[in-house]
């Protein structure tokens, strides 16, 4: 009996073994799927070379696609429903409201527009063009010396607090290069977090310039932490909003054994950094408590092609790691060469938007930004 009842409870505890390791193992497997499009019209000024891009919702429930004109102080609203040109934003380069050069922008509401212009200011507009406010960010409040800082489609200013929460670049000269920084609108102090900063990845070891291999990231914030995702690390980094607590999770492409570190000696090519296998932009979907994180495989570049145009449209080829809000991989999506700007995306109630006025696309117009809605399907 006592031999029947001791096998009884191996047996027991090995179902239950069984049962905790499928239950904690059994991921679901999901699918971007192609759905419908959008197209917008574009003048002969605009181009569909874009770096700052953001959906945007004003107090009446309308809603906007709205991007600057890159190289230009354009910034276009496009309404979503009728994919028409609803109006045009252009700040003067001088004059009592010229804000000079900006690139990237950030819209609290159509009243406080933020510019983030050369140098290291923040000007804030109305929607009458006229100038706010000015916010310099050169220096904090303790001395430190900050690097530029551009509010993109990657790294979007966020206000929390009453508070811009910004990303100055990394500086390998400087002695602390913070990941994050704040500027206070109610009496402009800066302040940075000087408990995350700018990581150096091995085989970065050029210690003589400015490097762009550290500041390769995208930023998004999903409610209650920040999520940064470098390009050159298969780890994320989960921060806390005063960035006090960090944590690293590994978010892993399939088609990416491991991260190449591109040449730090500045030999490589812009076909080289084509060609080279390692991640891209993170994107947050607040209405399917998921992430989508762009990977890129290696692949050959085809002679007679630009590396440079070609990274700007978003490479050659590339994937998107779907992660659930446990930050688990639930499925990852592979998209056709040539086709899809990895580097245009918004996310709307309905679906994800990637833009497939990539250059190489076949069907492309340079008088045309579209984009393909991808639902996120369960296998």
């Amino acid at each position: 009996m006592i031999k029947y009842n001791y096998l009884l409870l191996l047996l027991l505890f090995i179902s239950l073994i069984g049962c905790r390791e499928k239950k904690t193992t059994t991921i679901d497997s999901f699918s971007l799927v192609k759905g419908d499009a959008l197209s917008f019209e574009l003048d002969n000024r605009t181009r569909t070379l874009i770096g700052a891009l953001f959906p945007y919702t004003d107090k009446d429930g309308t809603e906007y696609l709205t991007f600057q004109n890159q190289g230009q102080n354009d910034l276009l609203f496009y309404n979503m429903n009728t994919q028409e040109l609803a109006f045009k934003l252009q700040p003067p380069y001088e004059g009592s409201n010229g804000v000079g050069d900006f690139i990237g922008y950030h819209i609290h509401n159509l009243d406080s527009l933020f510019l983030t212009v050369w140098g290291h200011r923040i000007v804030m507009i109305d929607r009458n063009l006229a100038i706010k406010d000015k916010y310099e960010y050169n220096m904090t409040h303790d001395s430190l010396p900050l690097a530029r800082y551009h509010s993109m489609s990657s790294t979007p200013i966020y206000i929390l607090d009453n508070k811009l929460y910004i990303m100055p670049g990394g500086n390998r000269w400087a002695d602390l290069a913070p990941v994050c920084a704040t500027i206070d609108l109610t009496d402009k102090s800066v302040k940075a977090f000087t408990s995350f900063t700018y990581p150096s990845f091995p085989g970065a070891d050029n210690k003589m310039k400015r490097s762009s291999t550290e500041d390769e990231v995208s930023r998004m914030y999903n409610g209650e932490q920040f999520v940064y995702a470098f390009y050159y690390d298969e780890d994320i980094y989960l921060a806390s909003r005063d960035h006090s607590d960090i944590k690293r999770i590994k978010i892993k492409s399939r088609y990416i054994p491991k991260v190449k570190i591109l040449d730090d000696y500045g030999n490589v090519t812009p076909e080289g950094a084509c060609a080279n296998p390692n991640y891209g932009n993170m994107l947050y979907d607040p209405y399917r408590k998921v992430y989508y994180r762009v990977a890129y495989p290696e692949v050959e570049i085809e002679q007679g092609i630009k590396g440079m145009e070609l990274l700007s449209y978003g490479r050659k080829r590339f994937s998107i790691i779907i992660v659930d809000e446990a930050f688990q991989v639930i499925g990852e999506t592979l998209f056709p060469d040539y086709i899809y700007n990895s580097r245009l995306m918004f996310v709307r109630e309905d679906g994800l938007y990637i833009s497939n006025s990539h250059y190489m696309n076949p069907a492309y117009s340079d008088d045309i930004l579209s984009f393909d809605r991808f639902e996120l399907v369960k296998n």
